[in-house]
């Protein structure tokens, strides 16, 4: 089956192979997982409320938040996934990719109003199944309890849908065979 994607930060070619078989993980882990939150002179959020220059570096602490409220979230999928969905693929260890250009054109719009640039359309196969879930049952970023995000992403998991913002997981060994279309500024 074939499968779309919409590219952002790097550029894919035709023929491209991106493998997550061998646990690499993908950007989303980089992003949320290993991202940290700093100062320009180093400090972190604790640096910043142990000094009480809170007002003065408020964006060091909105950023700190929303990075770990978005780790722990991505933390609690995988392990309710490990738990519960084994077999299906990893939030970490895949592309999110939609089975149709309708969904795709749900996407696009969704990262242009976060101000992400989408630099291409690909066209992909992988020799894995895949996986959709509806993004609209993602655990909540807010000040939920971890036993309500967990119920959240039992959710995800079981496939439950209500045509919001479906997002398709592939993993596996996949394949870039056709770039769609490249978007200009």
């Amino acid at each position: 089956m074939d499968y779309y994607h919409l590219v952002t930060r790097i550029p894919m070619e035709k023929g491209q192979i991106i493998d997550f078989e061998n646990g690499n993980t993908n950007r989303l882990y980089d992003f949320w997982m290993k991202r940290e939150a700093r100062t320009e002179d180093g400090k972190d959020i604790f640096d910043v409320l142990t000094a009480n220059k809170l007002q003065e570096e408020i964006g060091i602490a909105y950023d700190y938040v929303f990075n770990q409220a978005r780790a722990v979230r991505e933390t609690i999928m995988e392990l309710v996934r490990v738990q519960l969905y084994p077999e299906r693929p990893s939030r970490f260890s895949c592309l999110y990719v939609s089975e149709s250009l309708e969904n795709i054109g749900k996407w696009k719009e969704n990262f242009e109003s976060y101000n992400r640039e989408v630099l291409q359309l690909v066209k992909l196969r992988s020799n894995i199944e895949a996986f959709t879930g509806d993004a609209s049952l993602l655990p909540e970023i807010n000040g939920d309890s971890f036993d309500k995000k967990i119920q959240q992403a039992k959710r995800y998991w079981s496939g439950e849908r209500h045509g919001e913002l479906e997002e398709t997981l592939l993993g596996g060994r996949i394949e870039v065979v056709e770039i769609v279309k490249e978007y200009s500024k």
